[in-house]
């Protein structure tokens, strides 16, 4: 995985890679790790697979989830609170972005103690694909990158990015729009 963290004041320099215990990321400065999952953390690694989900509109997306660690996460009640950060996942199939959400501004909640060192979380975002083929089918098996970066209201710029290879979920076609 590709965990880096941006120095607030100097952006253009190089990027941290966050050290790991036991395969375990172990932030010592601000970091934020990728994974997936609508209820619970579950971590990625380069080349697990996820699932393309159809959803009840009829548009198609993957789930994002994040922990956090040293980055002000402002208040996950309050979208109107000054201090949440901004947000924003991305999917990139063979150079080229097909996310069809842009970045958005919310606050991060407090992780569980047992989510330590991490101490905030995002679980179940939808990040929507584009899919001008209209179907699920036309990835599956492709390997795309998927990344969070998550910008505080200090300037801190926290990302991470994992390859991971896609495929339609079983119930897609259970869930078809009417």
């Amino acid at each position: 995985m590709n965990r880096r963290a941006l120095p607030p004041l100097l952006g253009a320099l190089l990027l941290a890679a966050c050290p790991t215990v036991d395969g375990e990321p172990t932030p010592d400065g601000p970091a934020v790790d990728l994974g997936t999952g609508e209820l619970d953390f579950e971590p990625l690694d380069d080349g697990d697979e996820l699932a393309i989900v159809l959803g009840s509109q009829g548009g198609y997306h993957l789930y994002g989830s994040f922990r956090s660690h040293g980055v002000v996460a402002g208040d996950s009640r309050s979208l109107t609170e000054p201090t949440n950060p901004t947000m924003e996942f991305d999917v990139v199939h063979d150079g080229a972005s097909i996310i069809a959400i842009p970045p958005f501004t919310q606050g991060i909640a407090e992780a569980p103690a047992e989510q330590a060192p991490w101490t905030h979380w995002m679980l179940g975002r939808e990040a929507r694909l584009v899919l001008a083929f209209g179907d699920d089918v036309t990835l599956d098996g492709e390997s795309v990158d998927f990344s969070i970066t998550v910008t505080d209201t200090d300037g801190t710029v926290v990302q991470d990015t994992v390859s991971v290879v896609l495929y339609p979920h079983a119930l897609n076609g259970q869930n078809a729009p009417g």
